[in-house]
């Protein structure tokens, strides 16, 4: 049986808790009888509802710039679950991930405690940094924050990054940017610094209620909006530059700047080629996150193009916003799903064909194609006319479509 397998075999067996109390005392039970390794390391807790991804990405590469040994985790993964766990940068090759997983996953299963998918990965890649002994970790969030299985960080040096805030899950964390801001300031602990980019009111009442409460060392950035790479690149530095003054190492340079803001992010405005077609691989499945690309993509070099697009059966609250947003990048659209057989998902679905097609038409989507298929779906794009084809609405669909397209056998 491959290991992977019996991971999820043994993951099967955790009674299903998606927010609460409930959810992150059993991380914490977890993290104990691993002997809390995350308390051991120099850790920058990234959380936010758009770039948080990038932002932690764009850290990593300025800490590794700076001669720093630095481990990542990020989620969701998008080729591989190895990449829930890399050191500088990259994730452990299969060899080395099956020994280091097999010694975690027997030590797991001998303390008694279980855990989510997304709980144990992240609990493994506590451990693995532990063992690793890195300078510094940088740790993204998964939902929210107060309640999320990274929230077992418990030194006051911690670093937290508020990426920008928004409308997203709202089934689980509220309805407005206040109640969503409080749960994603739930990372922040008392005597901890927190850097945002300044933003909306709602967000902004609510950081600087925290930061009076917790004894925060707040730094607001004033970057703008208009380029949500620049605007994410912004808050890194600021992040990193914290962590080295903090240690009385040298400041970054223009060429360390240079490298981390060049980093390679993979399903984020990502530029293939594929049947001599551009393509755009991004995975934003929300208003505000396809907005910040619509924004990008604007700024780049003029195309013609035309979307391929689903979205998450769990997104139809927003869907209609998504799919106005969609339309002021194309006035034509595919309209696909994705296949997801995850444990992690719990066998999330895509929203139906004809409900997708039925937005599109409200949206005012001049032509609307559909097709189930999604590598069918990105080969009828690249027939059509245009000059670039921008793959977007859920990460589901490029974890699908992405070593497709990569792949020598795709573009012949």
């Amino acid at each position: 049986m491959e290991l992977e397998q019996e991971v999820d075999q043994f993951l099967a067996l955790t009674p299903v808790v998606l927010h609460g109390d409930g959810m992150l005392e059993r991380m914490r039970k977890l993290m104990r009888a691993l002997g809390d390794p995350q308390n051991t390391l120099k850790i920058i807790h990234v959380a936010g509802t758009s770039g948080k991804t990038s932002t932690s990405y764009m850290i990593a590469a300025l800490l590794q710039a700076a001669g720093k040994k630095v481990a990542l985790t990020v989620s969701p993964h998008i080729d591989t679950v190895r990449e829930r766990a890399m050191i500088n940068l990259e994730p452990l090759s299969s060899a080395d991930w099956n020994r280091e997983m097999r010694e975690f996953l027997d030590l797991v299963k001998k303390s008694g405690q279980y855990a989510s998918y997304f709980e144990f990965y992240m609990a493994f890649a506590f451990w693995l940094a532990a063992r690793q002994k890195v300078d510094y970790m940088v740790v993204e969030t998964g939902m929210g924050g107060r309640y999320d299985g990274s929230n077992v960080i418990e030194r006051r040096d911690k670093i937290a990054v508020l990426a920008d805030v928004g409308l997203d899950h709202t089934e689980v964390l509220g309805d407005n940017l206040t109640q969503i801001a409080d749960e994603k300031l739930g990372i922040v602990g008392v005597g901890n610094a927190l850097l945002l980019n300044r933003q909306d009111e709602e967000v902004m009442q609510k950081v600087k209620e925290v930061a009076t409460e917790r004894d925060v060392e707040l730094c607001i950035l004033e970057a703008s909006r208009d380029n949500f790479w620049e605007r994410n690149f912004t808050l890194a530095e600021a992040a990193v530059s914290l962590a080295l003054r903090r240690e009385s190492a040298p400041t970054l340079t223009e060429q360390q700047l240079d490298w981390g803001r060049n980093v390679y992010v993979p399903a984020r405005a990502e530029l293939v080629e594929y049947r001599g077609k551009e393509v755009i691989l991004d995975g934003s499945h929300n208003p505000q996150k396809l907005q910040a690309l619509v924004n990008y993509l604007k700024q780049t070099e003029d195309r013609t193009r035309v979307l391929v697009a689903t979205l998450g059966a769990n997104k139809a609250a927003t869907a209609s916003d998504s799919l106005r947003v969609m339309r002021t990048l194309a006035d034509e659209i595919v309209v696909t799903g994705f296949k997801n057989d995850s444990l992690e998902t719990h066998r999330r679905q895509s929203l139906p064909l004809g409900d997708l097609g039925s937005l599109a038409r409200k949206a005012g989507f001049s032509r609307i194609f559909m097709e189930t298929d999604a590598r069918k779906a990105v080969d009828l794009a690249c027939s059509l006319r245009f000059e670039q084809v921008v793959v977007t609405g859920s990460f589901y669909l490029l974890n699908e479509l992405r070593p497709y397209l990569l792949s020598r056998d795709a573009s012949a």
